[in-house]
């Protein structure tokens, strides 16, 4: 099929703007589209694009745009896949209809989200059981409020979506009824005519665009090792810059004191004691058996908390004491294991998963994510970390795995795209932490002036972040920076910590803006807020650089903390240093901190018209010649202050 030139569609006297009010004619976006056009025109499979579109650009219509008019006139199937929510929900309740009304088509669409978001019916079953065995509702530390509401909500949900059910955020009912592999009876379920999960992969195979995570991807791909549940032609890879990251996520092992006592506590252990073919006394040696396991983990974590006090420390070294004690806990296990082994004999293979195997396959996993936790064997290729009562690790690099998980679905044509992908216009940082090799590349121009546009601001205050006094300045440097804008103002700071104190500071004295801060209401919220107030003020953390789209008024300053260099003890990290050695700043630290840095400046300027600043108040931006941070900051004028003994410009 042939698509037709993406002039006509994006052009001065195209399709959009004699449809879409308020369409801007952008040359960036009409050339990525032809791009995109020119590869599915193309005969030869398995070409890819690699784009970097800056804020402005129109990605997002740039891609789909030719790639609907071919799944319409093709029966191709779109599989785009995405790092974030906020770029989920535009996609859902903006873009996809936009454009089957914009270009006349009816392709049908959905959100296909991880099979944790959506509500087990077995386990909301149980959670929510009265019956007499159960002793009324479950308490979640709530008295039974959370099993009350999950049994009146599970009759009425159509789609068992967990973002339905109005339970706090962090209730731990709700990790209790997700759906997730290690719990899943598959073809045993008694209810699986009903599974939420099932029904929703079921409707997705008549979607011809599928909207979807990439850890949902590489959880199926890399994690389960099987193919993604709907086949796709197309693959759109958006947010690609945070395809190492999505990765790792899904590559990470990791066992607790929490999972260890929710396996004990199953009532498994004693239904299948009590099937065993063995003595009356079954169920009394399982129970000892789970004490015994019991004690030994509690005694595990317990030292985990001496020998690496901190709430969250990474491992390099194997520690001959959390060995010796993981080695008395994984014994135990396998007492535990070999203990049903006879009954798990005498299931068929026919029958399909059961309960017991499912819970026996939870303690397998378990024991060998202890095993490989503790040992610490793979250092540096993996990091490993203790976070309170847990342990875990994950890929520190995982390139490799990345691009054979796209080998694996092996789609006609496929697009990696995102505003960041290059630094200094190169694209090795990129290549190299995803391991891929596209068969094109396009690098867009910004459709703004943004010489005129903005400025940057650097405000050197001579302090190092430990230095003494070190937030009361940046507190007293972001209050004045924030006064003398009037508001209109996003604050992205590096630590809760100072969110905290300069959230108070600007609060302290009277003010006429309004002050919004992360973790104070749902982000959604949040931004709804400030965007309809345009001389509020937010106050959020690193997660805030990416997703914030504010044109007008409403944004006119960005206030930047300092250059977001990962913490040093952060255990990928220590991975990559120890792995990549003297050249681990050059290759990974500093470079990762360019591509944040330059998320952060392109919230500013979402339009023709958006005037502003963005201040960084870090003089290392223009000391540090040697890591030329200007490079992969727009070419505009900056403006350098430097703070005075007494806080002053």
């Amino acid at each position: 099929m042939e698509i037709p030139p993406m002039e006509e569609i994006f052009g001065p006297g195209g399709v959009f703007a004699r449809s879409f009010p308020g369409f801007e004619h952008r040359s960036s976006q009409t050339a990525l589209a032809e791009e995109v056009r020119k590869i599915l025109s193309d005969e030869e499979d398995g070409l890819s694009l690699a784009a970097e579109a800056p804020p402005g650009v129109g990605k997002t219509f740039a891609l789909l745009a030719p790639a609907m008019l071919l799944a319409a006139a093709g029966g191709k199937t779109i599989l785009v896949l995405t790092a974030g929510i906020p770029l989920q929900e535009q996609l859902i309740e903006k873009d996809l209809p936009a454009l089957n009304s914009l270009l006349g088509l009816k392709l049908p669409f959905g959100l296909l989200k991880g099979r944790g978001n959506y509500a087990c019916l077995l386990r909301a079953e149980e959670a929510a059981d009265t019956g007499e065995n159960r002793g009324g509702y479950l308490s979640f530390g709530d008295g039974g409020d959370a099993s009350a509401r999950i049994a009146e909500w599970i009759t009425l949900t159509a789609t068992g979506d967990l973002s339905e059910l109005s339970l706090p955020p962090g209730s731990p009912a709700i990790g209790r009824i997700a759906s997730s592999w290690n719990s899943c009876l598959g073809a045993a379920c008694p209810l699986r005519d009903r599974c939420f999960v099932t029904k929703m992969i079921r409707e997705a195979q008549n979607w011809s665009v599928v909207v979807a995570n990439y850890h949902l991807y590489f959880s199926w791909v890399l994690g389960a090792g099987k193919a993604f549940p709907v086949p796709f032609d197309i693959l759109i890879c958006d947010e690609a810059h945070r395809l190492a990251e999505a990765a790792r996520s899904a590559l990470t092992i990791s066992v607790s004191w929490d999972e260890i006592v929710r396996l004990l506590r199953s009532r498994v252990l004693s239904e299948g004691a009590s099937d065993l073919p063995l003595s009356a006394d079954s169920s009394k040696d399982s129970s000892a058996l789970a004490r015994q396991i019991r004690d030994e983990a509690a005694r595990f974590f317990d030292l985990l908390e001496v020998k690496i006090p901190a709430r969250k420390g990474s491992m390099s070294v194997r520690n001959e004491e959390i060995w010796h004690q993981q080695s008395l806990l994984s014994s135990k296990i396998a007492d535990l294991l070999h203990f049903f082994a006879p009954l798990e004999e005498n299931q068929g293979e026919e029958e399909g998963k059961s309960a017991l195997s499912i819970w026996l396959e939870d303690l397998r996993r378990v024991r060998s994510a202890l095993i490989e936790c503790a040992g610490v064997s793979s250092f540096p290729s993996r990091a490993y970390w203790k976070d309170g009562r847990s342990l875990s690790s994950a890929p520190a690099a995982p390139s490799a795995e990345i691009a054979r998980s796209f080998e694996l679905g092996a789609p006609e044509k496929t697009f990696y795209i995102s505003a960041t992908l290059t630094l200094g216009g190169k694209w090795d940082y990129w290549l190299r932490e995803t391991g891929l090799t596209p068969s094109r590349f396009f690098q867009g121009t910004s459709p703004f002036n943004l010489e005129e546009q903005m400025e940057i601001l650097v405000v050197d205050t001579g302090l190092e972040v430990r230095d003494p006094g070190y937030d009361e300045t940046l507190c007293r440097v972001i209050e004045k920076l924030v006064e003398k804008n009037g508001g209109s103002s996003l604050v992205l700071l590096s630590s809760k910590r100072l969110m905290t104190r300069a959230a108070e500071a600007l609060r302290k004295k009277p003010r006429s803006y309004n002050v919004l801060v992360q973790g104070e209401l749902p982000r959604t919220e949040l931004l709804r807020l400030f965007r309809g107030d345009r001389t509020s003020v937010l106050v959020g953390s690193a997660s805030f650089r990416e997703g914030v789209d504010v044109p007008g008024d409403g944004l006119t300053q960005v206030i930047i903390d300092r250059i977001p260099f990962a913490h040093p003890d952060d255990p990928i990290v220590q991975a990559r240093s120890a792995l990549e050695g003297g050249e681990a700043f050059r290759r990974t630290i500093l470079p990762e901190a360019k591509m944040l840095l330059k998320q952060a400046a392109g919230r500013l300027i979402r339009s023709t018209k958006d005037r502003g600043i963005v201040a960084i108040l870090d003089g290392r931006v223009l000391e540090r010649r040697a890591w030329n941070i200007p490079s992969a900051l727009p070419k505009v004028k900056y403006r350098r202050l430097l703070l005075s003994r007494n806080g002053h410009c």
